[in-house]
């Protein structure tokens, strides 16, 4: 489900769930239900179920502007080492 995110952004909980630190689409946002968490954009908690095939998500982590902040530090400590 998940193939453009590096492996850095995500926790390997067992051999089949992995949680991540993510964008979303706006069908995944929709399909999902999650209007509570008022948008689709900024950086969100999903946990992806590879035996399921599920795609849940659990919280949103970060406003539109927290979230590009965030790629800005990560692509720097990247370019840096």
């Amino acid at each position: 489900m998940i193939s453009a995110i590096e492996e850095d952004l995500s926790i390997k909980i067992d051999n089949h769930r992995t949680l991540w630190l993510t964008e979303i689409s706006r069908q995944t946002f929709m399909s999902q239900g999650a209007e509570s968490l008022e948008s689709d954009d900024g950086l969100f908690i999903v946990l992806e179920d590879l035996a399921n095939n599920t795609f849940e998500i659990l919280a949103k982590a970060a406003s539109p502007i927290t979230a590009m902040a965030l790629f800005d530090l990560i692509a720097a400590s990247k370019a840096s080492t």
